[in-house]
């Protein structure tokens, strides 16, 4: 299934993750960092690194849904999408308390006994757990690319008789017809009366 949400041709949220991920994983590594050192530097910078990575992220999900919308009902990728946004919206709900956390404690800090009061508990166990579950949308993000292509420009679609590039929701259905008699095929039902056949 070849994405809606494109430039020049290359899909817009698989560009754009990288960024919330990166930045998630900075917050949690500068918290770390924070608690062995106590350096003010590095809570600063897992305050901004968190605040851009939710903001990054989301501005990424935008693209996200709408290759999500584009998937057609009841199949594999749908519900591998399904999962891939319950994922990455539980970790954008963690780590924005975090980030409402860290700007808070980070901005209206106090100083205490010759000390800033900064507390880490919260914010780096919210953002641990935003960080697994951002790991466990990036395996499935990987699912939908490289078992259901999607997001993947179809290159077989005229060969095997297709009219139309949506109408590919895997681009291992293709119409029996042109399927490889080596393999034991598998019929499936879809949309338009065609009959297809997966691997």
């Amino acid at each position: 299934m070849y994405t809606k949400a494109r430039i020049a041709g290359h899909p817009i949220h698989p560009m754009l993750v990288a960024f919330p991920v990166a930045l998630y994983t900075l917050t949690v590594v500068s918290l770390l960092v924070y608690v062995g050192t106590h350096d003010y530097f590095w809570y600063r910078a897992a305050t901004y690194a968190n605040i851009g990575g939710v903001v990054m992220a989301a501005v990424a999900a935008v693209p996200g849904l709408i290759d999500f919308l584009s998937i057609p009902n009841r199949t594999r990728a749908r519900e591998t999408g399904l999962k891939h946004a319950g994922f990455n919206s539980l970790a954008l709900v963690l780590f924005a308390i975090s980030a409402i956390i860290l700007g808070h404690n980070w901005f209206d800090r106090v100083m205490r006994d010759g000390r800033y009061a900064l507390d880490t508990a919260a914010p780096l166990v919210l953002s641990l757990v935003g960080l697994v579950s951002t790991v466990a949308a990036g395996w499935l993000g990987w699912r939908m690319v490289q078992t259901h292509h999607v997001g993947v420009k179809p290159a077989h679609d005229g060969a095997a008789g297709l009219q139309h590039r949506d109408e590919i929701d895997d681009l291992d259905e293709i119409p029996m017809e042109h399927t490889d008699r080596h393999f034991p095929p598998r019929t499936v039902t879809h949309p338009g009366n065609r009959s297809l056949m997966r691997h």
